[in-house]
């Protein structure tokens, strides 16, 4: 009789984890590990979205902000209609200032800025750029000074480039145009006066991917009807 309660109590400490339990066990594991790396993947994949879009939407601002504060106060002549505010693609742009060798990402827009200064906005290279054009007063020598390039510092870009920049004015069929090629749907140019300023502009990273930014800017010593943006300037 005691050996017998002997045996059964050796048996029962000796008792294992079965063959069939461990199968079980390692499959429940793998599901768990499996969904938790999927739940793991979307999350990371959703913060680095998220974490883009606020980096390109700051750099954007940044880059529009600069845009605006030159177009928002460009001059406006009804006699002198040559000084004002124009959009040209490349080639045009390029044959009419030969002083510009850059490859242009998009098209240009030049203008007179509050200080009388001609100045003409493009990106290139990545980057934004601005070129104050070549004053040569031949009153005041004083008033002359040479060309020069604006740029930002490569900093303020945090890994992104301008992959395009394009002008475009609101109320024209070419912002329809525009606006479909940057993925922005229902545009209606009706919406807008003749003197407001649609701004394009995609921007990529290599960790965040590309994003598209649109801003309207508003010429204010212009008229709000009967102008084109597309006229020769001089």
């Amino acid at each position: 009789m005691k050996e017998s309660l002997f045996k059964r109590k050796l048996n029962k400490e000796n008792k294992g984890t079965t063959l069939i339990e461990m199968i079980v066990s390692f499959t429940l594991l793998a599901i768990f590990v499996s969904a938790s790396v999927i739940v793991i993947s979307n999350v990371t994949t959703l913060y680095y979205r998220v974490r883009g879009e606020n980096y390109a939407r700051q750099i954007g601002d940044i880059v529009t902000n600069k845009i605006a504060s030159e177009v928002s106060g460009a001059e406006y002549s009804t006699r002198n209609t040559s000084s004002n505010l124009y959009i040209k693609n490349e080639g045009d742009f390029k044959s009419k200032f030969t002083q510009i060798t850059d490859d242009i990402d998009g098209n240009t827009v030049t203008l007179y800025d509050r200080t009388g200064t001609k100045v003409s906005i493009y990106a290139s290279e990545g980057i934004l750029k601005i070129y104050y054009h070549e004053i040569n007063d031949e009153v005041n020598s004083d008033n002359s000074r040479e060309a020069v390039y604006w740029t930002f510092d490569e900093n303020v870009y945090n890994g992104y480039h301008i992959e395009e920049l394009y002008f475009a004015q609101a109320a024209s069929s070419d912002n329809q145009t525009a606006a479909s090629n940057f993925g922005i749907e229902s545009v209606n140019t009706d919406d807008y006066p003749s003197n407001v300023l649609a701004v394009y502009m995609t921007l990529k990273s290599d960790k965040y991917g590309q994003f598209n930014v649109c801003r309207y800017v508003k010429v204010y010593s212009a008229p709000e009807s009967g102008w084109s943006m597309t006229e020769a300037g001089d």
